[in-house]
């Protein structure tokens, strides 16, 4: 998520991965948009890819600000290396294509991912968010996080520390966290995505 007017500099972000409990290598790269922005993108080899980035977003919101965060996390298993033993970086795997009406756009499937989408559209005041479009990239910031944050935990009855939310910034990794909680609060979740 490129900071207009801030240049971005990938070594703090490189350094903070790097500095990730588990992960065993990092690299950063930077990806122009569609629309021109510029995005950090992060690869990293070391955690479980079946545990996803959460865990990797936390730690990273805890010490960078919001523009220093890459837009798209990748574990991997190892890196792709030339043939002279560097990394591979033109290997490495693409964002998937770009959020919008048009190109990439996912449409929520769930009752709970329709009222997130419906939550962040919203607070945003923008008409489309896909699933898998990043808040962050939308124009969301770690002030209006916070009101996210309340807003899942008064419709979903979900309490959803903030950092998680930060380090969820996709409509589909916040229905994964509202989808863990107690079986009691499963009636509660149903009954709200129904509203």
């Amino acid at each position: 998520m490129s900071h207009s007017g801030t240049p971005v500099d990938p070594i703090e972000t490189l350094t903070a991965l790097r500095d990730v409990p588990e992960v065993c290598g990092a690299v950063v790269t930077e990806h122009v948009a569609a629309d021109g922005r510029t995005a950090l993108l992060g690869y990293v080899t070391g955690p479980d890819p079946a545990l996803g980035t959460v865990r990797i977003r936390q730690y990273l919101t805890s010490l960078l600000p919001d523009y220093l965060i890459p837009e798209h996390l990748f574990v991997l298993e190892e890196f792709p290396l030339t043939p002279a033993g560097d990394y591979d970086l033109s290997a490495l795997p693409e964002p998937p294509a770009e959020s919008g009406p048009v190109n990439g756009y996912v449409a929520p499937r769930t009752p709970v991912e329709h009222r997130l989408a419906d939550i962040i559209k919203e607070l945003l005041r923008i008409d489309t968010v896909g699933i898998h479009d990043n808040y962050f990239a939308l124009g969301g910031s770690s002030i209006l996080a916070t009101r996210l944050a309340a807003q899942i935990h008064e419709i979903f009855a979900v309490e959803v520390p903030l950092l998680e939310v930060l380090a969820s910034p996709t409509v589909d990794e916040l229905a994964q966290l509202i989808d863990q909680p107690t079986p009691s609060s499963r009636d509660v979740i149903a009954e709200a995505a129904r509203r």
